[in-house]
């Protein structure tokens, strides 16, 4: 890997009460960020943990998801917020995106897919299943998928890495890992990211915020507990999150809407030597 940086792909706008400790909620919205990871290979091809809203979305988000999806999320888009144009005006070919890996299949998160012709969607069989089970019901939207040329699912088998129990790596390389953190879907992942300057941990929506997995103020969120497929399995996520910032290689771990983690974040290309 020859580099490793973040964007978001605009933000929400929720309620303070749904993504904060109970007693904490206060007044007002709490901004939540749409995160990406993008990986650079020493090749120049570019490999996505999730692709956020495509270009379309961002230009008329009411009218491609309608007026009451666009109101209940909170969207706060700008055409220039699609991945493909902040790649583009970072001097990145969207064309050289060979690869995304999907956390999940949910709308926010794989609608810009369609940007992307070259890419393969790497996604869990899990979460692909969930899917093609329901593609029109709760966050999943048959039509995102339906634009990738290529979709490859990957079963996560029972190794044990970052503190999660399963996980595969995608690419044979070891610094793309794939890990089970199902809850939020019933096929979610986290993704391992080892980089030049450390090593990131991209969870998804496996958590909203970071402190709900923590000791002191440990959640989920009212948001959390509304969206979750399975909340025993969220908290089983929780405690392999805990174990994960235990991990000696000492990650990163980076919540999708977490604004406050994002701003920590490398938000551009290294400049090259």
């Amino acid at each position: 890997m020859r580099d490793l940086f973040f964007l978001t792909c605009g933000q929400f706008a929720a309620p303070r009460l749904a993504v904060r400790p109970l007693g904490e909620g206060g007044i007002g919205a709490a901004r939540l960020t749409n995160t990406v990871a993008v990986v650079v290979r020493d090749n120049g091809d570019l490999v996505l943990v999730d692709a956020g809203w495509d270009r379309a979305t961002c230009e008329a988000p009411v009218r491609q998801m309608g007026r009451a999806r666009a109101l209940v999320l909170g969207v706060r888009l700008r055409p220039e917020d699609a991945i493909a144009s902040q790649l583009r005006g970072l001097g990145l070919d969207p064309k050289r995106v060979s690869a995304i890996v999907a956390t999940h299949l949910h709308l926010d998160h794989v609608s810009g897919v369609g940007d992307f012709p070259n890419a393969e969607v790497v996604v869990s069989q899990a979460e692909l299943k969930a899917y093609w089970d329901a593609p029109r019901r709760g966050g999943y939207r048959a039509r995102d998928l339906a634009r990738s040329g290529r979709i490859r699912a990957v079963l996560l088998d029972g190794t044990p890495t970052y503190g999660f129990p399963g996980s595969a790596d995608p690419f044979g390389q070891g610094d793309v890992v794939m890990l089970d953190a199902r809850g939020h879907s019933a096929g979610g992942i986290a993704v391992a990211l080892r980089g030049p300057t450390g090593t990131f941990v991209h969870v998804g929506d496996a958590v909203y915020q970071s402190w709900e997995f923590g000791l002191s103020k440990e959640g989920p969120c009212l948001f959390s507990r509304q969206t979750a497929w399975d909340r025993k399995e969220l908290k089983r996520t929780y405690e392999c999150l805990r174990a994960c910032e235990a991990d000696p290689r000492r990650p990163t771990v980076v919540p999708s809407h977490d604004a406050t983690v994002f701003e920590r974040l490398p938000q551009a290309p290294a400049p090259r030597a």
